[in-house]
């Protein structure tokens, strides 16, 4: 079964009800304010809904980039920190190159400014004046690594885990928790998806004697802190008859989300914004990276967006003209369709070389 059926069947009948509880404005680091936000998340009883949160964790330092090389099989920022704008150093080198899914230590790297804004990219390594990233920087849509400057702000951030973004693993997690993912007393499960194969990762809280943890599956090990990442989707799965109800928080980045893809990958990008965006708003139409004109091409990058009334998902792919391009099904054009505030888009780049993908947030009212 092909990944968009594997994603088909899960997602069978709902779709996020959210309310926003609250905004309240702060400013941790001198230039870099950012609005806290608390939601309030609704999974219906006994469905799969596919969520996007568009809140990232404090920033924990920042600075300018002095230089990148791009030239192996990941990029490496030369980095200096704005000690003078209030930021502290870079975390410890043992902190930044983490793989421990059971530490809260998984960290992001987003630019703030110029061409290449918006980038979000996973931390592998780093010591006190570079942070190494996960890959390498294409040239995709308008961007590349040239398009970093010497001059170009930088900000380091956590990013989300299973712990840190839907609670630590108790007995008054309203995820429930039992001895094995799909005893009754388990309410709801979390979902991720592995971008490489299109399969997806079920977590659970396990109760064993009086320890509670998230874990994978029937497997033994915890994984408290399986990282989600800044920007990305997940699903939830609603096992039980009554609704589920989680928080969730953050800083509110008002940003666009862009990310370094590989074509023929699976990919759920959040909207990032809180309220409802189309394939015009967040851009995607304007900034999809492999688009043809005219009727689409097999080698498009696809789209998919999950539909309550047929109880599947809607694909589409980027047609048109190169400065009015417009959403399709099949060689049919059709309105710039609708990402939900909350929710993600599924995402399989065309082709098989890297790009960047890009989803920003509908303007503000």
């Amino acid at each position: 079964m092909n990944t968009a059926a594997k994603l088909s069947k899960l997602a069978v009948a709902t779709c996020v009800i959210p309310m926003l509880a609250a905004f309240i404005s702060t400013n941790s680091f001198a230039g870099l304010a950012s609005p806290v936000a608390v939601s309030t998340l609704t999974v219906p009883a006994n469905t799969t809904s596919l969520i996007g949160v568009p809140y990232a964790r404090p920033v924990e330092a920042f600075g300018t980039i002095t230089s990148v090389d791009n030239t192996g099989s990941n990029a490496i920022f030369t980095v200096a920190v704005d000690t003078a704008g209030g930021s502290p150093g870079l975390p410890a080198s043992s902190a930044l190159g983490n793989t421990d899914k059971n530490v809260d230590s998984f960290y992001v790297c987003e630019i703030l400014d110029g061409d290449a804004i918006g980038l979000i990219l996973d931390v592998t390594a780093g010591t006190s004046t570079t942070i190494t990233v996960k890959g390498t920087i294409p040239t995709s849509a308008g961007i590349s690594a040239s398009s970093i400057t010497s001059t170009t702000k930088w900000a380091l951030r956590k990013a989300h885990t299973i712990s840190s973004l839907l609670g630590t693993a108790s007995a008054t997690n309203p995820f429930g928790y039992g001895a094995g993912a799909t005893v009754s007393t388990v309410l709801g499960q979390v979902q991720l998806l592995d971008t490489a194969t299109g399969a997806v990762s079920t977590y659970y809280i396990n109760k064993s004697g009086t320890a509670y943890n998230w874990r994978q599956g029937t497997g033994t090990a915890n994984y408290n802190h399986a990282p989600i990442g800044l920007g990305k989707g997940f699903l939830v799965v609603n096992r039980s008859a009554a609704a589920i109800t989680f928080p969730i928080s953050g800083d509110y980045r008002t940003a666009r989300s862009r990310f370094v893809a590989t074509g023929g990958g699976k990919y759920l990008l959040a909207n990032p914004g809180v309220t409802d965006a189309t394939f015009t708003t967040s851009t995607i139409a304007l900034e999809s990276p492999n688009r043809g004109t005219g009727t689409p091409r097999g080698t498009d990058d696809e789209y998919g967006i999950w539909n309550t009334s047929t109880k599947a998902f809607a694909y589409y792919k980027i047609g048109g003209t190169s400065t009015t391009p417009s959403a399709y099904q099949g060689n049919t054009p059709v309105s710039s369709p609708t990402i939900s505030k909350f929710t993600s888009v599924f995402v399989k780049p065309g082709g098989s070389a890297a790009c960047i993908l890009t989803i920003a947030p509908a303007p503000a009212l």
